[in-house]
């Protein structure tokens, strides 16, 4: 059995792929993906154009992307064309990087050793936040 923890996969320049990638690891994309992007540390190089979803641990863009990034760290390089709406915890955007749509900032998810340990203010507030992030 493969043990995918550190990997490392390219998606060169001259590839098309619609549908659906589920990745752990690495992964750099510089061709053309329409679908759903789905792992842990995302880069869409300079030659990429991505439309769909993407929901990953990091993501630098260097590339275009359309669509919506749900990510805990999300980085636009310069040269970047970004259209859509990005869910974050941190971001940094360069000089020169080109950005349209909404940014929301996320509260940085924590372990929780169980639900009965929260009081029911954090569990009202939790609740509100989700309600909101997910409009």
């Amino acid at each position: 059995m493969n043990s995918f923890t550190n990997s490392s996969s390219v998606i060169s320049a001259d590839t098309i792929i619609k549908g659906k990638i589920d990745f752990k690891g690495e992964l750099l994309i510089e061709g053309k993906v329409s679908g759903d992007i789905s792992g842990d540390n995302l880069t869409l190089g300079s030659s990429a154009k991505v439309d769909g979803k993407i929901i990953v641990k990091g993501v630098t863009i260097q590339g275009n992307f359309t669509g919506l990034i749900s990510a805990e760290t999300v980085r636009l390089d310069v040269g970047s064309v970004v259209k859509g709406d990005i869910e974050h915890s941190v971001i940094s955007i360069e000089i020169g990087a080109k950005f349209n749509g909404k940014v929301i900032r996320m509260a940085k998810q924590t372990k929780r050793v169980s639900e009965d340990s929260q009081n029911e203010v954090d569990k009202a507030v939790y609740s509100i936040a989700d309600k909101v992030i997910a409009k």
